[in-house]
C-alpha cells in the first residue's frame, strides 16, 4: 500500500504502518493516520541542541535518548494503533528494541510547528497521558518557551513554563540544567 486512506476514517495498525510508503512520516493515534510535515530549521536547531544536551547528560546513566524520525510504539503487538514518532524522548530500564523502540517514555519532547500544533498540544498530550508518559514537554519556537507538564496519578499537569532567560530540568535528572536560550540561539 502507497499510503493509507485519511478521507474515510479507517482504523489502522503498526502492521498496516509498516507497508506505507517509506518517503512519507506518518504517524497513528487510536487508528487514525496523521501525515507529518517537514520540520521548520527552528524546529530542527532546537533538537539538534536538545539531543545533544540529553545525549552527553544520558551516557552511562542506563538511559538512552531518541530523536525522529524513529517509530515509538506502547506495546509490542502489531495489531497495536498508536505509534509516533516523538522529537525526543528518552527511556530507562527494560524496553523493547528493533526496528522502532517499544515502551513509555520516562520524558517525551515535542517541538511545535504550526502544522503540528493542534496535533502535539491535544491528540498527542492526551495520548502520553493516557500510556502512562511521566513527563512532557512542549518547546515552541515561535513563543521561545518551553512548558513541562508532569504526571499527578493519572494526568500530565501544568507545572511551568520557561523562556529564554531560565534553565529547564528533567524531573529524574534535575542536576541535568538546559537554558532555554540554547534551544532558540
Amino acid at each position: 500500500m502507497a499510503s493509507p486512506k485519511t478521507d474515510r476514517g479507517e482504523r489502522y495498525t503498526y502492521a498496516d504502518y509498516l507497508m506505507w510508503d517509506e518517503d512519507e512520516r506518518w504517524e497513528l493515534i487510536d487508528g487514525m493516520p496523521y501525515l507529518m510535515a517537514s520540520p521548520t530549521p527552528e524546529h530542527q536547531e532546537a533538537l539538534i541542541q536538545l539531543s545533544a544536551e540529553f545525549g552527553r547528560y544520558l551516557r552511562d546513566t542506563g538511559c538512552r535518548a531518541y530523536s525522529a524520525p524513529m517509530d515509538l510504539t506502547f506495546e509490542m503487538d502489531l495489531a497495536t494503533t498508536e505509534v509516533v514518532q516523538a522529537d525526543l524522548f528518552v527511556m530507562c530500564g527494560q524496553y523493547g528494541r528493533d526496528k522502532r523502540i517499544v515502551g513509555v517514555p520516562n520524558l517525551v519532547i515535542e517541538i511545535l510547528s504550526p502544522s503540528t500544533a493542534k496535533h502535539d498540544l491535544l491528540r498527542k498530550r492526551n495520548l502520553y497521558e493516557r500510556v502512562g508518559v511521566k513527563e512532557y514537554w512542549i518547546v515552541d519556537t515561535a513563543d521561545r518557551t518551553v512548558t513541562v507538564l508532569l504526571r499527578d496519578g493519572e494526568r500530565l499537569l501544568w507545572t511551568g513554563e520557561f523562556k529564554p532567560e531560565d534553565t529547564v530540568s528533567p524531573s529524574m535528572f534535575p542536576d541535568l540544567s538546559i537554558h532555554v536560550s540554547v534551544l532558540f540561539a
